[in-house]
Parts: structure tokens; C-alpha cells; sequence
């Protein structure tokens, strides 16, 4: 959709006159800066993605209405939180939301600030109207496992194995609603030190331990170096005296961060490749992903 079209149903349906629009970023949806007399944050979502796009207006609506801090949804003139545009044939969906103006907070300095916030955010989610998709050991392990079989990986025995003894340890941790991509490119930091929490497009039941080891997690996905081990305990640390504050976490799911981080790694694999395409890794590639997972079994030892 051209940035003449998008402006001419600002206008018309919402009220907004803008000067320009900044492309943001682009994937399942295009994501625009709206800028005018106020900046907004404009996304335009195809059919495919109707029904994410619908979850994650609700629940955005239901914790603004809590008083969470996450961007308020703008309505259009008619009091609709999505508007629907058909563009060459195909329907687009709109949400406008308010522009937070901030940074990426330092989680080493903030950790214990944003582990209270996530407290509250699954609290909250709890009583969430939204009943979203379920994630067990399918999604977080069997896809990429289904994917190294088609590649007839030889080593995949010993990634079923550790596969197989990771998935032991968390199957039957109590799963709850997750935000379900709580990275720190989600938390926004504005000059007066709010933090805010955005992007909920893959809210999921899950266990909790996986939102919180996404947040904590300060390892670099290619290379694993002592120093980001020792960072990690120490976010992770702070983290949960400000999460256990206000909400209880079981022995069994505080030591079990270790394996969620392991476990992050099929997840991730699986879904680069649904992306990406079978062929855009190769068997060096999966050999070190799995030297990596066997790294960091033994420097996770002690961990907490």
C-alpha cells in the first residue's frame, strides 16, 4: 500500500493529517512512523495474519485498560480498533497505536525493575480474555528435530537425546498466557525511566520460565564466551528479586532456566528454517549449534 493510500485513510478515518511516513520495519506486516503534528505507529497486516493481528489489538486494549504499560490503541472515527482496507483485491488490516518515544533499557542495570514488570504482565494475563495458541514440546522441540530428519542429518541421535533429557526436566511446569518474544528489543525505556512492554503478535500459553529466560538470556546465539555466562546469572539474578516479588516461581522452574535456554535454541532453528527454507543452513552449521548446546551444559552448571 502506497504512503498516498495510507495517509488519505488517516485522514479520513482517524482524523490524522500526516506530513510523512517512515517504513519502520517489514515482515508478516509493514510498520510505519507516522509523523505530524504527533507521531503514531502505523502497521498494515495482510489477510494472512488477520487473526494475530486481532489477538494482539485485544490484548494491548485489555492491559491499556488495566493501566500496563504498553502503547495506547488509537480508534478510528467510528470507535474501531482495526480498520480493513482492500487494497488490489486483497483485505489489509490497520492498527494505529501512540509513538513511545524511548530506548532499548540497560537490562543489567534495570533487570530487577523489568523482572516486577514482568510479574505484573503475567499476572494480568491470567484474567486476559484472549485464549491463544498452546505451545508444548511440538513446537519447541519436535519441529526442528522433523526438520534435521529431512535433511538426514547423521548426527540427529545425539540432538534427540539431548532433545529428549532438556524436555524431561520442564513438561510439567504449569503453562499460562506469555507474551511469547519477550526480548529486550521489546521494552521501551522512555526519558523519565517508564518502561514499556510492545509487540504482542505471538502471545501463547506456555510455561512462564520460557518469557523469562527470552528476557534474561544475555548469550550470544553463535559464540558462547564465559563473560556473557556470568552476565546472564547476574541479570538473572536481579531479575527474579523484582519478579518474586509479587509473584511465586517453583524451585523446579528457577533452576530450570538452563534448559529453557537450550530449548530456545531447537525453537529458533525451527522457526528460522519455516522462514528461510530448509537449505539456508548446513551440516557445519547444525554441528556447531550442537557443540554450542553442549557448551553450555557445562558452563550453565552452578548457574543459579
Amino acid at each position: 500500500m502506497d504512503e498516498r493510500k495510507l495517509q488519505e485513510i488517516l485522514k479520513l478515518n482517524y482524523g490524522i493529517e500526516a506530513s510523512s511516513l517512515e517504513l519502520l520495519r517489514e515482515g508478516g506486516s509493514h510498520t510505519y512512523v507516522v509523523n505530524g503534528e504527533k507521531k503514531y505507529l502505523l502497521k498494515v497486516i495482510g489477510s494472512a495474519f488477520a487473526d494475530t493481528a486481532k489477538q494482539s489489538v485485544e490484548v494491548m486494549r485489555y492491559l491499556e485498560k488495566c493501566g500496563f504499560p504498553v502503547p495506547a490503541t488509537i480508534l478510528t472515527k467510528d470507535g474501531e480498533a482495526i480498520f480493513r482496507a482492500e487494497v488490489e483485491g486483497e483485505e489489509n488490516l490497520i492498527t494505529l497505536m501512540e509513538y513511545i518515544e524511548g530506548e532499548e533499557p540497560d537490562l543489567e542495570e534495570q533487570a530487577k525493575n523489568v523482572g516486577a514488570l514482568v510479574s505484573a504482565l503475567h499476572e494480568l494475563m491470567k484474567h486476559c480474555p484472549v485464549e491463544p495458541v498452546t505451545h508444548g514440546k511440538a513446537f519447541f522441540i519436535e519441529r526442528y528435530l522433523e526438520f534435521l530428519r529431512k535433511k538426514n542429518y547423521p548426527k540427529i541421535a545425539a540432538y534427540e537425546e539431548l532433545a529428549g533429557r532438556l524436555w524431561e526436566k520442564v513438561k510439567d511446569q504449569p503453562c499460562e498466557i506469555c507474551h511469547g518474544d519477550l526480548h529486550r528489543g521489546n521494552l521501551l525505556q522512555r526519558a523519565d525511566g517508564k518502561i514499556y512492554l510492545v509487540d504482542f503478535d505471538t502471545v501463547c500459553r506456555a510455561p512462564i520460565m520460557f518469557d523469562i529466560m527470552v528476557m534474561c538470556d544475555m548469550t550470544d546465539y553463535f559464540r558462547l564466551k564465559p563473560e556473557d555466562v556470568e552476565l546472564t546469572k547476574e541479570v538473572y539474578r536481579k531479575f527474579l528479586s523484582g519478579y518474586t516479588r509479587y509473584q511465586a516461581l517453583s524451585r523446579e522452574e528457577v533452576l530450570s532456566f538452563a534448559d529453557w535456554v537450550a530449548i530456545r535454541h531447537f525453537q529458533l532453528q525451527a522457526t528460522i528454517l519455516e522462514i528461510h527454507g530448509i537449505d539456508c543452513i548446513d551440516e557445519r552449521f547444525i554441528d556447531y549449534q550442537l557443540y554450542w548446546l553442549n557448551q553450555w551444559q557445562e558452563s550453565a552448571k552452578g548457574l543459579i
